[in-house]
């Protein structure tokens, strides 16, 4: 039985622009069961952005073109949903912690009006609830004293206590899923492992499904349980997180493994060649084989398909399904 709150098969998202439609995602698959912690790698560019965006209806209205086989959030078929839709899915069903947390925060509004606004409009607490009792309660997650922070602004608090901020009031909807878009890239090592704290104890108490974008491979192992690797807007491979440290199939994945510092490093690291194609202008077969070195003739000729291996393990490369890495 499929228990999945999100389960999206074969979407392809394309936007207009100046130069012409763009194809930002190609017939990719995402789904996340509950209390899972679903982690995206890529270099920039690569869409995983636009891939969560998409799930938030945050993308651009009359520019963006959606197509999937199933499109489906908690049981809400959202491939035709309108704005209002979107919004009444917000907050309560799906719930989004971004990059910097500074630019998310009204500057001119205090925590707790901000708290408040975002408790009053979810409305997920019934009748007769106190906004300053459960704002209270949610901050104690992270912050201490939190009687305090309700009368402070966002520019009196440091850069981990606005992202704290953030994932209080992301979280104050009781959303199924939260989605989190590189929060501890700015943050300092003691305050990112705090963080990830939260976010595994958000999943694993309140059953709050995670999907997790982050260029730090390192911390996607410490938090994450399955991993997906996105190339050139579609993913290249997909597994757990053991599964992508100690057996990554794809050369993109083991590219990534290797640009990492090991545990005894000296010199240069092992950066991948080259860089990501133009999605307006891709190359033939496998979208990787420029930067291949092990490309075969095929690969600049045909797509690979899917291969499993294991279960839940999933990736696309010619040489690997012939070979293995």
């Amino acid at each position: 039985m499929n228990n999945a709150i999100v389960d999206v098969r074969n979407v392809s998202i394309t936007i207009d622009t100046f130069q012409g439609p763009l194809r930002v995602i190609r017939n990719q698959d995402i789904s996340l069961q509950p209390g899972e912690i679903l982690g995206i790698v890529g270099e920039s560019g690569c869409g995983k952005s636009v891939l969560v965006n998409s799930l938030m209806g945050l993308l651009p209205y009359g520019k963006t073109k959606i197509k999937a086989d199933t499109f489906m959030i908690d049981g809400n078929d959202c491939l035709e949903f309108t704005e209002d839709d979107w919004n009444e899915l917000r907050g309560t069903t799906v719930a989004m912690v971004f990059q910097d947390p500074m630019t998310s925060l009204n500057p001119i509004m205090t925590i707790g009006e901000q708290m408040y606004e975002v408790i009053h409009r979810t409305n997920a607490y019934g009748e007769g609830y106190e906004e300053r009792a459960i704002a209270i309660d949610l901050l104690k997650m992270g912050l201490s004293t939190p009687e305090r922070r309700l009368s402070q602004y966002p520019h009196e608090l440091s850069g981990g206590m606005r992202q704290r901020v953030c994932i209080a009031m992301a979280v104050a909807g009781r959303p199924k899923i939260l989605i989190c878009d590189e929060p501890t890239t700015a943050l300092d090592i003691t305050t990112e492992a705090q963080i990830l704290r939260l976010m595994q104890t958000l999943a694993v108490e309140a059953g709050i499904g995670i999907i997790f974008i982050s260029h730090n491979l390192r911390v996607i192992a410490q938090i994450c349980d399955r991993v997906m690797v996105m190339y050139a807007g579609k993913c290249v491979e997909s597994a757990t997180v053991e599964g992508i440290f100690n057996e990554p199939r794809h050369p993109y994945t083991l590219g990534l493994l290797l640009a990492l510092p090991q545990g005894k490093w000296h010199g240069e690291l092992k950066a991948v060649e080259g860089q990501p194609p133009d999605l307006f202008d891709l190359p033939r077969g496998c979208a990787f084989n420029p930067r291949c070195k092990w490309a075969m003739r095929i690969c600049g000729n045909r797509i690979p398909m899917v291969t499993n291996v294991g279960e839940g393990h999933q990736f696309t490369c010619w040489l690997a399904k012939l070979e293995g890495l």
